[in-house]
């Protein structure tokens, strides 16, 4: 299979999984749970911004 596939396969499912996280977060009651939810999409924002910075360097 071919790496840019398999990368942007992976971008697109982070993607999921992020605004998953951010519908959780809005749902969430505790502060605690919250801010977690948030320290999570952050982090998959910077493994997306990674992955974009890679796609972007094998185009060129």
């Amino acid at each position: 299979m071919n790496e840019n596939l398999i990368l942007t396969y992976n971008l697109a499912s982070l993607k999921m999984i992020r605004g998953s996280l951010h519908v959780f977060a809005m749902e969430a009651e505790d502060e605690l749970a919250q801010r977690k939810y948030h320290e999570s999409m952050m982090k998959i924002d910077e493994i997306i911004h990674t992955i974009d910075m890679g796609l972007k360097s094998r185009d060129s």
